[in-house]
């Protein structure tokens, strides 16, 4: 697992367990600040995984929620210090925090499965088509950033291939298959390479058909992370106006995949979804031959 994914997922992994410490006891937050001598919001984003915390800020806590010097220990392996630098730095002017985590996790996962409504999920984007979304989306971006951006998402289209390979379940509405992101020249670019993608073994494409109407519909899209050490729990991400918001919570998480499930089983099979894709690509071909003949 790469450095930086370790080091997010230990943080993550102590902050659960001080809020589970924290409200087996019975403790607020309000007490736990006044024990560490900080402010609230700080108790709450080291239980997010927001905020690092000290060794001196762990032995304060561990004494309050009356940890046994066993448990001290084992938390005590959890705390990091600062993050090693990986090939997603060099893009920092352009990744938010967000992103950055998303990026980093996903570099660690050995399971990533994605629903998207309107577009083709991250990882089985063509270069063009990559750009297309990123020009002319709600937030149009600089041609200097789209080309970083460009840049970073190809550069996580590395997972597909590099060892541990990455098992990627994609999941998009027919609709995604129809928007024509960029003119009808990317989008025919786009399905094609769509089409060469998804004879990859460790890829996993669907997708929900028009009528499976409200049973597979969801406005939103989302990924979910999941890990080889059974330790570190799966976790979310739901795409919004800033990007990839991670979900906070383990039952929020838990509502994703149930969600995920639901839209798999609306979905159309593996085979009957690339033999749709093939249709579409079909189709897109024919009406550009059209298009090219017409006077």
């Amino acid at each position: 697992m790469a450095g930086d994914s370790l080091h997010i997922l230990k943080r993550k992994r102590l902050g659960q367990e001080l809020r589970r410490l924290r409200e087996e006891r019975s403790i607020t937050r309000t007490a736990a600040a006044a024990a560490v001598d900080c402010d609230v919001s700080k108790i709450c984003r080291m239980e997010l995984a927001r905020a690092y915390v000290t060794p001196r800020d762990l032995r304060t806590l561990c004494r309050l929620y009356e940890v046994s010097p066993q448990q001290q220990f084992e938390l005590e392996q959890l705390i990091v210090g600062k993050r090693p630098r990986h090939w997603w730095r060099e893009h920092a002017e352009v990744m938010n925090a967000h992103l950055t985590e998303f990026v980093a996790l996903e570099d660690g996962a050995v399971v990533e499965c994605e629903y998207q409504p309107m577009v083709i999920g991250g990882l089985l984007q063509a270069p063009e088509y990559i750009a297309a979304i990123m020009e002319t989306g709600i937030n149009p971006l600089a041609r200097d950033q789209v080309s970083s951006l460009v840049a970073v998402r190809r550069a996580r289209q590395r997972r597909l291939d590099d060892d541990p390979v990455l098992q990627y379940h994609s999941i998009v509405s027919e609709a995604a298959l129809y928007v024509d992101t960029g003119g009808r020249d990317v989008m025919c670019t786009q399905l094609r390479y769509l089409v060469q993608a998804t004879r990859r073994p460790n890829i996993l494409f669907q997708v929900v058909p028009f009528h499976a109407g409200a049973r597979g519909a969801h406005a939103a899209g989302f990924a979910l992370l999941g890990f080889a050490d059974p330790v570190d729990p799966e976790v979310a991400f739901v795409e919004g106006i800033a990007g990839m918001i991670p979900c906070d919570s383990m039952r929020e998480v838990q509502r994703y995949r149930r969600l995920f499930r639901r839209i798999e089983q609306a979905a159309l099979s593996p085979d009957d979804s690339i033999a749709l894709l093939h249709e579409r690509v079909e189709s897109l071909s024919c009406s550009r031959t059209a298009c090219t003949r017409s006077p």
